[in-house]
């Protein structure tokens, strides 16, 4: 608490008036990051709800890096709690994709934590400057895309749904 407070430039009886620890403080940070994601969400409309969470967790990392940094190698336990409120919410988005027709909600959720995991790395590539000088964010969207399209292709395949 000290030390946000000092980041603050501020004393820390204001945090401690309005938290009781620092698992409060986080849970409230967490609730504040869960709205903006929620916006950005709905910033995006391109007719496709995956592509959409894609664009939207990629804006978020690019535009909030520093925030992304930390809750994605250091706060574990507040991204499961992240994930366990805001995966309902994603799922519900995924099942109005016409492309998505035919699949359960289970194998949504893979569909959702394979492009998580891949959306992931990308998002640390781009928050990091670790992607070309000259990537723009219409390639790592490009990229997203495609790696969206290959997931989605590869589990009709599996279940028989893909129509040649």
């Amino acid at each position: 608490m000290r030390k946000i407070a000092e980041r603050m430039g501020s004393s820390v009886a204001p945090i401690y008036v309005n938290f009781k620890n620092v698992d409060e403080l986080l849970e409230t940070l967490l609730e504040k990051i869960m709205s903006v994601c929620r916006k950005l969400l709905a910033e995006e409309n391109s007719g496709s709800p995956l592509r959409d969470i894609g664009s939207a967790s990629l804006r978020f990392a690019m535009e909030y890096s520093v925030i992304f940094r930390d809750l994605a190698i250091k706060s574990g336990k507040y991204m499961q709690g992240y994930d366990e409120k805001m995966m309902p919410a994603l799922i519900e988005e995924m099942q109005k994709d016409p492309g998505l027709n035919g699949f359960t909600v289970e194998e949504l959720k893979t569909i959702l934590l394979k492009m998580r995991i891949f959306q992931l790395g990308l998002s640390m590539m781009a928050a990091n400057s670790l992607l070309p000088k000259d990537y723009s964010k219409q390639e790592m969207m490009d990229i997203l895309s495609s790696t969206a399209d290959d997931v989605i292709m590869s589990a009709k395949l599996r279940r028989g749904l893909f129509k040649k």
